[in-house]
């Protein structure tokens, strides 16, 4: 997910006060990353056990509305790649 937001701090903490969600979904593993010459710009990679975990996922009500309170700018570009 590459996603732009307001400030990378506050979306730092609410993103690490979901992570009991993001496990209890089945995520396996989270990787973080933000553009060196732009904190707003992030890049997360979360690792599940199947498309449909990370579908289900994505798709979650209460992903939308904490994307809001973390200050998500615009719709997070999404996409499903695997590990070769």
């Amino acid at each position: 997910m590459h996603a732009n937001v307001k400030d990378y701090n506050t979306w730092h903490k609410v993103f690490e006060d979901f992570k009991p969600k993001l496990k209890e979904m089945g995520a396996t593993a989270t990787s973080i990353y933000r553009e060196v010459d732009n904190h707003h710009n992030v890049t997360v990679i979360h690792e599940f056990p199947s498309k449909e975990h990370a579908i289900k996922y994505v798709n979650c009500a209460e992903l939308q509305a904490v994307r809001k309170q973390a200050g998500v700018l615009v719709t997070p570009k999404i996409w499903y790649t695997e590990k070769l």
